[in-house]
């Protein structure tokens, strides 16, 4: 992955001179995770453009910075910014940090080739195979537990998939939008090789966390209550549905 930039943006810069009128701050750190999030797609992606608008509800000017996954949770934790996105739940994160209300959800599952065989009705089922999983990544507990599996870790969607089509893993656990996003970037060979198992392992929910500090209270809870104002008038559907995403 790239090195981290900073991109400070007032949130006026995209979503209107009216935002000028807010009177507090949010720091957010993120990372690059297409479709959800991405430095050069529109608004920053679906989910930024949901939290841009959450905020600006509540009269909160954001500023924003990309950096690898696993440095959002660190700078996050430490401090040096008041929240991160996108994030799944996990046991682990919600001992070092607040979550907030779901913004959006994913679907969770496994890619395979076209070409292979492959079926399950447990993870167990499972067992057999070299599975590639993305550092710095939340998987659903009872996968993350699941010590009997064969897990391979690389650093990307793009890396994983393209493990899968050399058949040096016979699995890729990931969120289907995101591997779709890189197919479609990165690996397009992708498209006539691989697929996407069904059933879904899991739909997963997709959160803001804040740092575990007092002065985080208060903006987590502004954050909550401008989610169900956007929620309520239509702004979420009509931002999925503009860029192009069915919830």
């Amino acid at each position: 992955m790239k090195p981290w930039v900073f991109l400070f943006i007032p949130l006026f810069s995209f979503f209107g001179a009216h935002a000028v009128l807010a009177q507090k701050t949010v720091s957010l750190a993120t990372t690059e995770w297409k479709p959800y999030v991405g430095e050069k797609i529109k608004n920053y992606g679906f989910a930024s453009e949901i939290i841009a608008e959450v905020f600006k509800r509540v009269g909160y000017e954001v500023r924003y910075a990309f950096m690898p996954p696993r440095r959002v949770m660190m700078q996050v934790e430490a401090g040096e910014y008041d929240a991160g996105y996108p994030a799944y739940y996990s046991d682990d994160r919600a001992k070092r940090f607040y979550y907030s209300d779901p913004f959006a959800w994913g679907t969770l599952g496994f890619y395979k080739r076209k070409d292979t065989e492959i079926s399950y009705e447990t993870l167990r089922d499972l067992a057999p195979f070299k599975i590639g999983v993305c550092l710095g990544f939340a998987y659903p507990s009872e996968f993350a537990a699941a010590d009997y599996l064969k897990k391979e870790v690389a650093g990307n969607e793009a890396v994983n998939l393209r493990k899968l089509i050399g058949k040096r893993i016979d699995l890729f656990i990931t969120d289907r939008a995101a591997a779709q996003a890189a197919i479609n970037a990165s690996v397009p060979e992708g498209k006539d090789i691989l697929e996407f198992m069904e059933p879904p392992l899991e739909a997963r929910k997709l959160h803001l966390i804040f740092g575990k500090r007092k002065d985080n209270e208060q903006k987590l809870k502004d954050f909550n209550t401008g989610l169900q104002l956007i929620i309520q008038d239509g702004t979420v559907e009509k931002i999925l549905k503009n860029h192009g995403i069915g919830q």
